[in-house]
């Protein structure tokens, strides 16, 4: 039998699991945590309209196959083996889904974690101020996160000075629909977007923020989206993005046939980093390990990603992407429920009871 290692049980790991489990392979999933957290749900959660308990399960019961509880230290993808905290397995086939870090950035909730989530809940229940400061540095999980924070306050605090620290001047051909989309509903809300803005400094005890030309934001309240980065342990994989270097059609990693990197830990950055772009690559992977086993024929990522967002007020926007076209529809109060929706749908579509 076959043995397929999965290392990371998040999203694109999850599915993996879940569709290659009873198909006469050997399943692992290497993953020290014991909850899987819907990270799109961090949104809801901040704002008080989600509970914990809604955007989270046991990790054993969104995941397939057998769940061990084990921190990888080394890939050694040339003997087909990882090395875990707790000793070595082997592996006929790897998947490495491992997501990324958040930079950690003093005084400055993370958008990406439960504890993150309710510290920002806190900080958005007790703000009394005029000015909020909505940023990111660089490579995030999500470029959509930050406009839809900055439309969500908007609405929640009508009569502050709403205003989003955007580090790309000028946003990838692919992505302008929905920078567009988002820019017009920003002037829609009155909020200043400043686009080019790298921030390089924040000033906590003065609540400042700096970007490297030097031009300076004042705040009373920060929503800043950390940069990300890939674990040390797979860095020996990396290229020079900073991140696993694979063939974006196939997903493998380098020349190894029998090893793929899905999901943020991956160098495609366009379309970006979401959770929608892990679960296309995941279902290619897992369609192509059991090609291989079986000799069908391959399958190819064509970039697919979608998603909803939150566009305040009700309204809602659909995005939808690939290698070489993108959409944006909306605004639409239909989409914004679509996003709501999500939060209970996301964990079937895991299981793959919807596609």
């Amino acid at each position: 039998m076959k043995r397929v290692v999965i290392v990371g049980g998040g999203n694109g790991g999850a599915v993996v699991s879940n569709r290659l489990a009873g198909k006469g392979l050997e399943v692992l999933v290497v993953d020290p945590a014991d909850v899987h957290v819907y990270q799109p749900g961090i949104v809801d959660l901040a704002l008080g309209e989600e509970r914990v308990e809604s955007i989270t399960r046991p990790l054993d019961s969104v995941v397939s196959g057998k769940h061990v509880k084990s921190k990888v230290t080394k890939v050694d993808p040339d003997n087909h083996r990882v090395l875990t905290d707790k000793g070595e397995i082997s592996y006929d086939y790897l998947v490495l889904a491992p997501g990324v870090k958040s930079k950690e950035i003093p005084s400055i909730p993370h958008w990406h974690t439960v504890e993150g989530g309710l510290e920002i809940r806190r900080l958005v229940n007790s703000f009394s101020g005029k000015k909020i400061v909505v940023g990111y540095w660089g490579v995030i999980k999500c470029p959509a996160a930050p406009f839809e924070f900055s439309f969500l306050h908007k609405k929640r605090f009508p009569n502050a000075e709403v205003t989003l620290l955007n580090p790309i001047l000028n946003p990838p051909e692919i992505q302008k629909p929905m920078a567009m989309a988002f820019g017009k509903r920003a002037t829609e809300l009155g909020i200043k977007v400043v686009r080019g803005f790298r921030i390089t400094k924040v000033d906590v005890q003065n609540r400042v923020i700096e970007s490297d030309t030097g031009e300076k934001v004042n705040y009373d309240l920060a929503l800043l989206d950390p940069p990300v980065y890939l674990s040390e342990e797979f860095k020996g994989l990396a290229d020079q993005s900073g991140f696993i270097a694979v063939d974006r059609e196939s997903l493998r990693v380098g020349n190894y046939d029998n090893v793929f990197a899905i999901g943020d830990a991956n160098n495609i950055t366009v379309p970006p980093k979401t959770g929608a772009k892990a679960h296309y690559e995941a279902k290619v992977v897992s369609d192509n390990i059991l090609a291989d086993v079986m000799g069908w024929e391959r399958k190819r990522y064509d970039g697919s990603a979608m998603c909803a967002v939150y566009g305040g007020g009700g309204e809602g926007y659909l995005i939808r992407m690939n290698f070489t076209n993108s959409r944006a529809y909306g605004a639409s109060p239909i989409f914004s429920k679509m996003k709501k929706a999500f939060t209970s749908l996301y964990w079937a579509t895991l299981k793959g009871y919807i596609p």
